[in-house]
């Protein structure tokens, strides 16, 4: 079986993209608020999944 490697950077901007869709949705009438909430809430929770998942690019500055 090969392995896929993921871009989690296109899935986070993709995460971002609905989660502004739903909420600019959310914000015309509380009862789409109401149907909203449970998938913006599993959104949120996947896009903080992805942001670990992507590797920490730090930099190290040497002392001189």
């Amino acid at each position: 079986m090969s392995m896929k490697e993921i871009d989690y950077k296109a899935l986070i901007n993709n995460c971002d993209v609905m989660i502004n869709t739903l909420e600019y949705d959310s914000m015309r009438s509380a009862g789409k608020c109401k149907l909203n909430s449970d998938t913006l809430f599993n959104l949120y929770s996947l896009k903080e999944r992805y942001l670990k998942m992507i590797p920490s690019t730090s930099v190290k500055k040497e002392a001189k």
